[in-house]
């Protein structure tokens, strides 16, 4: 397949975009590869760490609940009806 890239033509398809992963400690938010060495959730030491503990994971849990409900809550457009 003959794909254009710029102001040049290439033998090459372009590739499909990937997914942004998202950060389980930080809710709804991307992950900013904070920890050094790591290159994404799946090798975050934090993550990690949270995920096997009992305690910490059911309080990451029950802030995800609460992000999600106050995102739903909010107005999507920002106006008032």
């Amino acid at each position: 397949m003959i794909a254009q890239v710029g102001d040049r033509i290439t033998g090459m398809s372009p590739r499909p975009r990937r997914p942004d992963a998202r950060c389980p400690m930080r809710p709804g938010e991307p992950c900013t590869l904070c920890a050094m060495g790591a290159t994404g959730p799946q090798d975050c030491p934090l993550v990690y760490l949270v995920m096997t503990d009992d305690e910490l994971r059911a309080g990451v849990h029950d802030a995800a609940i609460r992000a999600h409900a106050s995102r739903i809550r909010q107005p999507r457009n920002g106006g008032s009806s």
